[in-house]
């Protein structure tokens, strides 16, 4: 019987992990993601429309980020429970509640896999967005099961490539990447094993980055990944297949698989 908790933190958590500190690495990009993930507020509407939310609900959002999905909830319920590594990130999330009025949103700033959550009430719904950089997912999911009352949506990677494009995968991680199970497997095989039956929905998700050059997009995934010289070549020929000109800027799409992993709590639990 495969140990999923073991392949996860072998396979999985090193690639949340690569670039060195997680809160590091996050401080580094808050400015950048918030840029980017602004230009596209209608899709973060769009996916908490399907969380089912009261107006009465506390909401635990874990992995929260620069709050693209914690605004749009607090003007949805009474409370908001959002959590993140990274101070960058919150005080981003900080800034944009002040600048939306809201004051139903305590920001914790931590991560989920050493959190107390003994610190705060159980909440109705638990949410997490592609945020689950944790090492043992097995704890994690327990305790988020365990805090949440209702109901629990996770957002995770439903593709060998995770987070990128599966050709950029397997130049990044080789062949071997294709064998690797996925988030998504390693996630509902455990929740398998906890007793929960969870509904999976997969969609595509395209990620467009823009730099100003072929050789600056090749310089970024080379840090971004600690990528080894000989990779570049393989990496720059990926960047100039996969870019487009739009006059300003070159933009880079890459498509991944999303999975959105639903259960809904017993009355018995």
């Amino acid at each position: 019987m495969a140990d999923w908790n073991e392949i996860w933190k072998n396979e999985k958590y090193p690639m949340w992990i690569e670039n060195g500190n997680l809160a590091a690495y996050w401080d580094k990009d808050a400015e950048h993601r918030l840029r980017r993930l602004s230009k596209n507020k209608e899709r973060s509407e769009k996916q908490v429309k399907e969380l089912n939310l009261r107006h009465t609900d506390v909401v635990l959002d874990i992995g929260c980020g620069t709050g693209r999905l914690t605004i749009p909830i607090a003007k949805r319920v009474k409370f908001v429970y959002a959590i993140d590594v990274s101070k960058k990130m919150l005080e981003i999330t900080k800034r944009e509640l002040e600048n939306n009025g809201l004051k139903n949103v305590r920001l914790i700033n931590t991560n989920f896999e050493n959190f107390n959550t003994n610190k705060i009430e159980k909440v109705d719904v638990s949410i997490s967005y592609n945020s689950l950089g944790v090492r043992d997912i097995k704890n994690v999911l327990e305790k988020i099961n365990k805090i949440t009352k209702r109901e629990v949506f996770i957002f995770t990677f439903a593709s060998y490539g995770e987070w990128l494009d599966r050709s950029l995968a397997e130049i990044v991680y080789g062949e071997r990447i294709k064998s690797v199970p996925t988030s998504t497997d390693i996630i509902c095989h455990l929740l398998e094993e906890m007793g929960i039956c969870p509904t999976v929905k997969t969609g595509h998700n395209i990620l467009q980055n823009e730099y100003d050059s072929i050789n600056s997009a090749v310089e970024s995934i080379m840090e971004s990944y600690k990528l080894k010289s000989t990779l570049k070549e393989n990496i720059k020929r990926f960047v100039t297949e996969n870019s487009v000109w739009d006059g300003k800027k070159y933009i880079l799409p890459q498509c991944r698989d999303v999975a959105k992993i639903y259960w809904k709590k017993r009355n018995d639990e």
